[in-house]
């Protein structure tokens, strides 16, 4: 039986009242009115009084540094010391209160608008001091910034293009990265973070999927963009203004200069000069394009090029913190050479190769008596990929790993699969005809988690598969450096696929044969299953 709709208009109040009851709601209203009037006031003089209040003694002793005249330090006086602080260490929206608020103008007329600005060397690293009168004077359109970890390059970077926008109302600027995936943890999160830094955040808002950054005010834009959509880097409309900024974030992850010219044509119809930094922590093989074009630009730079290099040990140590610094003298007393790629950016290796470190032999007794952790990883496959699961050992002292066993073949269903690995996970590790590991036949098996439904079939037959993280320090590349900075890595020849491919896995070349940093995804299923295994170790601050 059909019902009758609803007139929504039932729900509305009715629009005729009678005299009395509008007298009673007015007297309600009027009642209501006075409340909030006199509450304002009272939270008025409430905060009057509190700004009036004598400062306690440790925070009036702190005012008084600066303004040792003062004969008695109220709350006020306090908040007023906390507002210059911040204007002196860089945050322009402090500046322009505390200048507002004692009527300076900066030597300009009342009223008359001024232009933006902001102490960049209370901001940026020593190493960049030339390179941002470069970009001032305009001198510098193509900069080249490789460097380690905490070199301050990509704070840099994103500071000179914030303080450029702010100057500059009809500017824009275009931020490039390898993948769209990695852009709004990335670069989107490092340009939000130097508005923020000038003290001018409140003007720039983020959108959604559109990945932009627009100021509220002016209309500009910073947008963002992954090489792996190139139809979208030929369709970026601006809404007013023009390009004057391009910055290349990982730049080392292009496919090469290729690309990189792909990449300005972009921005290259602009009225202007388009000032572009790219930014990169140096690959570790010499071949790479982007070392190659690092030192072409040293040794015969074009008009506006320059390379700025930058490293940890020139930035302030407060700026980078305790355990930060702690990590890099660990890995220098550990592994000298990883400390000097990771930390100190410098290119330690020739050819294409991921694992130079990587040997195929057969681990000595000797050499599993350090091996205190046994891990295990799961790379599904099934047709045209092939199914692995592998066995490591890791000596955290020693900073080696060794791939002890594995389970692999086309084919394989997970009923199969789980049966094989369950059987190879009772059985202990032998070395020189003796045992040297036990087994652990209830270890936890870490999976790709891009198949869930493999990971609970794997569960129900009884091995404790679990879902492998992958973002953030779980990323692809993340995980392969983690393998990289081990002192060694020693694949048994029983391990046939990951003897193969360990060896093997080269960098993807470019078109004119150099060097990329783009790890290919093929000839790698027992280097994946590997990833997955040490997944805990990666993000442990304990095991770099």
């Amino acid at each position: 039986m059909a019902t009758k709709k609803r007139d929504p208009r039932d729900n509305l109040n009715p629009p005729i009242r009678t005299s009395e009851e509008a007298r009673r709601l007015g007297a309600r209203g009027g009642r209501r009115s006075g409340e909030v009037r006199r509450a304002r006031r009272s939270l008025r003089d409430l905060a009057l009084d509190i700004i009036d209040s004598p400062a306690p003694p440790k925070l009036a002793a702190q005012v008084r540094t600066i303004a040792p005249g003062l004969d008695e330090v109220t709350t006020g006086a306090v908040m007023l010391a906390g507002q210059v602080n911040a204007a002196a260490n860089g945050n322009a929206q402090a500046f322009r209160a505390v200048t507002e608020l004692a009527g300076v103008d900066g030597g300009g007329d009342a009223g008359e608008d001024r232009p933006w600005a902001a102490d960049m060397a209370l901001l940026i690293g020593r190493d960049f001091v030339d390179a941002h009168r470069g970009l001032a004077s305009g001198e510098a359109c193509d900069l080249w910034l490789p460097g380690g970890r905490g070199s301050l390059k990509s704070s840099f970077a994103s500071l000179e293009i914030a303080c450029g926008l702010m100057r500059d109302p009809d500017a824009n600027a275009l931020v490039i990265q390898s993948r769209r995936v990695n852009l709004r943890d990335a670069s989107m999160a490092q340009m939000l973070w130097a508005f923020d830094r000038l003290g001018v955040a409140d003007l720039w808002v983020p959108t959604g999927s559109t990945l932009r950054i627009n100021n509220r005010e002016t209309g500009q834009a910073v947008v963002f963009r992954g090489c792996d959509e190139p139809k979208k880097l030929k369709s970026i409309k601006l809404r007013r203004g023009h390009w004057r900024y391009l910055w290349v974030e990982e730049a080392d992850l292009l496919r090469g200069m290729a690309e990189v010219r792909s990449v300005r044509q972009t921005v290259s119809r602009s009225p202007v000069p388009v000032q572009r930094l790219y930014t990169f922590n140096p690959p570790r093989t010499r071949d790479s394009w982007a070392n190659a074009e690092v030192a072409r630009v040293r040794s015969a730079p074009a008009p506006g090029e320059a390379v700025v290099d930058s490293c940890y040990t020139d930035a302030p140590p407060e700026w980078l913190g305790e355990q930060f610094v702690a990590d890099a003298e660990a890995l220098r007393a550990a592994d000298p050479e990883a400390y000097r790629h990771e930390y100190l950016g410098e290119a330690v290796g020739y050819g294409a190769e991921v694992f130079p470190r990587a040997e195929v032999r057969e681990p000595t007794a000797e050499e599993l008596v350090g091996a205190s952790m046994q891990l295990y990883g799961v790379d599904w496959g099934f047709s045209q990929d092939p199914f692995c699961w592998v066995r490591l050992a890791y000596d955290p002292r020693a900073r080696a790993l060794y791939v002890l066993d594995e389970v692999s073949g086309r084919g394989m269903s997970n009923a199969g699969a789980a049966e094989a690995v369950a059987a190879r996970m009772r059985l202990a590790v032998t070395a020189d005809g003796a045992e040297a590991l036990p087994a652990e036949p209830f270890a936890e098996v870490w999976c790709d988690s891009a198949e869930p439904k493999s990971v609970a079939d794997f569960r129900e037959l009884g091995v404790r598969a679990q879902r492998a993280p992958k973002q953030g320090a779980n990323s692809v590349r993340s995980g392969v450096r983690w393998l990289q900075q081990r002192s060694r890595i020693v694949v048994s020849p029983s391990c046939r696929l990951a003897a193969a491919e360990f060896p093997a896995y080269s960098y993807a070349l470019d078109a004119d044969g150099r060097a990329t940093s783009l790890l290919p995804d093929a000839d790698n299923h027992a280097i994946d299953a590997a990833r997955y295994a040490v997944c805990t170790l990666v993000a442990d601050r304990r095991f770099v």
